[in-house]
């Protein structure tokens, strides 16, 4: 299992943050390599995500649930996937909030998510997956801001 725990510091708003991060569709446009399909009965989406692990690009396509708490400004995001060749599965669980930060001024995200990977890419995806993570986290804390900051103009 890989633990992932992050903290993303946006220049914005508490608010302004949180209505872009419970948006689905807003959160997938910050995230490098994914897409969100159809919204399915159940409230839950298809999506897909592109990986890059040294030259192999792996493409997972999941379901993905999202519970939110407005009140708190937190969030769940669950997932359940595999690759196009179905030799790989990944389940990954993403736990976040919005809280107002004094410096500097704006809002930070903690994040604490679990990922695991089982079949025949785990070996690799795991090697290289707290670096991806990295690389991931800061586009996404990027995209996030950049989004975040013309939603306040």
């Amino acid at each position: 299992m890989i633990e992932v725990s992050e903290r993303i510091e946006v220049p914005s708003a508490p608010r302004i943050v949180w209505d872009l991060l419970s948006d689905p569709r807003a959160v997938v446009a910050c995230v490098p390599g994914a897409t969100l399909g159809d919204e399915q009965e159940d409230g839950s989406f298809d999506g897909t995500l592109t990986v890059k692990f040294g030259p192999t690009k792996v493409r997972f396509h999941a379901r993905i649930a999202l519970e939110l708490d407005t009140a708190a400004m937190a969030g769940q995001v669950t997932a359940k996937g595999k690759d196009k060749q179905g030799g790989t599965r990944v389940r990954a669980t993403m736990v976040f909030r919005v809280v107002e930060q004094a410096e500097p001024p704006g809002s930070a995200v903690p994040i604490e998510a679990q990922v695991e990977i089982f079949g025949r890419l785990a070996t690799l995806v795991e090697g290289g997956a707290r670096l991806v993570v990295k690389r991931m986290t800061g586009e996404f804390s990027e995209r996030l801001a950049a989004r975040c900051a013309g939603a306040s103009v």
